[in-house]
């Protein structure tokens, strides 16, 4: 059975239905099939029950999906709290700051998690959802008999290809834009059309304005945005498209399926700190509220296996609202257009290609030389011959030949006739001169094989004591870097360390590096600074003081990720 993961999207004016594969890359995903139903699903804040039935009811029966709606249906903001201790924090949260944002966990879904620390003030992440109204969510999961095992913010569910400096993203799903401030965390989200792109501009201008620190704004968007963009933005901060537009001609927009693929990509790494709200099931009371509407919903219909329309060429829509369906009916794609199935892991074809054979276009090439006539073409066959016959050696006669190889032997006897000579009167007179003189002796001494160096053998390192399946190690990310420690335990995980854990330092480190704090009665350092630093290709530095990250003393080790 595939290991494949189903995500659903419902957003104002359009729902999409995916199911993607693990590729070979880890935490890496692609589409394996998809499916796009138009219809309104949404007025104002709250979901139209009826079409949200029909949409659950097209849904495969007994499967679970995680759900991605739009930003506005959130509360999603940064809060500076004076405090670092996570006790403190969580205190001022719930006496302070939740009561004056009206958020009460009776009425909301809330999730909080610290994102950075800093000279004794910590940034908060607040997201936050209304249980009512996920309320015909609860009840068209029931209905259809799946399960949706979790909900997050579409802003937060593109997280992973977003760099973590300071930056705007800007995503287009059908005739909508959503724009959200990110840095580790998301804030200040926003939607409009495609026709008020203009709007999305006058936002990042206000934007730029109060945050002077952000960077770039990151695009999952067509090229008619992008170009729209780029020229209200030309002086205020650098685009970057993140999807490939080449791709554009396919049903499935690029971009689209950037966000898809990137979304399950974001959801698969259990360390990052994105909002997944449990949608719990759905009471009696609720079920008898919306009976009426789920008795106009057809049944018995199934989702096909490959819903992914089959790709067309055609050009770009106009930057233009797109016209509203009629009686908010949920209407599918046209049918006539067959589906296939999206690239996986085995290379599946997406597109029919016509297959050209070579031509050889040498003959549409004119020639570099004046056209001949017919008669033309004899005589100057017989010009070229005539030219050509002087410069052919093997035509000549051997006279010449021969001549040239008798000079060639009677020089070479010649010049060894010459050395000869000069050879005799060398030894000559060296002969002479050695008569003269007392002949030198020389007397070899006998010459002693030295014994050969034996070598010893190095002993074999001795095993390493510690037991990196016992080990319990704890990385903490004192760093802004969000996902940090998750990284590096990952590489810990994969190092064979089996008992591993990560989250935010409690202290501040005022100078950067990777520091290892052991536990007191704990010996080899050394051996366990070369393990780690083997594993996670980081140069760590020893450090006392271990009750500040773990008081309770529950680890063997601390890792410090201060840079």
């Amino acid at each position: 059975m595939l290991n494949t993961q189903k995500l659903l999207y419902i957003l104002p004016d359009v729902a999409y239905i995916a199911e993607l594969l693990p590729t070979k890359k880890p935490h890496s995903f692609s589409v394996q099939t998809f499916r796009q139903i138009n219809g309104t699903f949404l007025d104002d804040n709250e979901f139209i029950p009826e079409n949200v039935f029909k949409l659950f009811s097209k849904l495969e029966e007994g499967e679970s999906y995680t759900l991605v709606l739009p930003d506005f249906l959130f509360t999603n903001t940064i809060v500076t709290v004076n405090e670092t201790s996570d006790v403190k924090i969580k205190q001022y949260l719930k006496t302070s700051l939740l009561p004056e944002l009206t958020l009460d966990p009776k009425t909301h879904l809330i999730e909080t998690f610290v994102l950075t620390e800093l000279k004794g003030s910590a940034r908060v992440q607040l997201s936050a959802i209304e249980h009512s109204v996920l309320a015909p969510i609860r009840v068209g999961a029931h209905s259809a008999k799946v399960t949706v095992t979790s909900v997050s913010p579409i802003s937060w569910a593109i997280k992973s290809i977003v760099s973590l400096e300071p930056s705007i993203t800007v995503l287009q799903i059908g005739n909508t834009l959503h724009s959200a401030l990110q840095y580790i965390g998301v804030d200040q989200t926003m939607q409009t059309t495609v026709a008020d792109t203009k709007v999305i501009a006058e936002t990042i201008k206000t934007l730029k304005g109060a945050e002077p620190s952000i960077q770039t704004i990151y695009l999952l968007t067509n090229d008619l945005v992008e170009k729209r963009l780029a020229e209200l933005l030309s002086n205020t901060l650098p685009l970057q498209q993140l999807s490939s537009l080449s791709d554009d001609a396919e049903k499935m927009p690029s971009y689209v399926r950037q966000i898809i693929e990137s979304s399950m990509r974001t959801f698969s790494i259990e360390d990052y700190p994105v909002p997944k709200f449990a949608v719990a099931a759905a009471t009696e009371a609720e079920i008898a509220e919306y009976k009426e509407q789920l008795a106009t919903v057809p049944q018995g219909e199934a989702m096909p296996n490959d819903d992914l329309p089959k790709p067309t060429k055609q050009a770009e829509p106009e930057l233009a609202v797109a016209p509203e369906v009629e009686d908010a009916e949920v209407i599918e794609e046209p049918e006539e257009e067959k589906p296939v199935e999206v690239e996986t892991e085995v290379e599946d074809t997406i597109e029919e290609v016509s297959v050209l054979k070579d031509v050889n276009i040498s003959q549409f090439t004119p020639s570099k030389e004046p056209a001949k006539t017919v008669a033309e073409q004899p005589a100057a066959k017989d010009m070229q011959e005539t030219i050509e016959k002087p410069i052919i050696k093997n035509k000549q006669t051997a006279a010449p030949m021969l001549k040239m190889v008798f000079i060639t032997v009677a020089a070479f006897a010649v010049t060894v006739a010459i050395g000869i000579g000069v050879g005799l009167l060398f030894l000559k007179f060296t002969g002479s001169s050695q008569t003269e003189t007392s002949p030198v002796v020389v007397v070899e001494e006998p010459t002693t094989t030295p014994e050969p160096t034996v070598v010893p053998t190095p002993e074999a390192s001795p095993a390493a004591s510690i037991d990196v399946k016992t080990f319990k190690l704890h990385v903490v990310n004192a760093t802004t870097k969000a996902g940090y420690a998750g990284t590096i335990k990952t590489s810990l995980t994969d190092a064979k360390f089996a008992k591993v854990t990560s989250g935010n330092a409690k202290e501040e480190y005022d100078k950067p590096g990777t520091y290892l704090l052991p536990s007191v009665d704990f010996k080899e350092n050394a051996e366990l600074i070369k393990l780690v630093e083997t594993a996670t290709k980081l140069t760590i530095t020893e450090m006392d003081e271990k009750d500040a990250e773990d008081p309770a003393k529950t680890y063997d080790a601390v890792l410090v990720l201060a840079e």
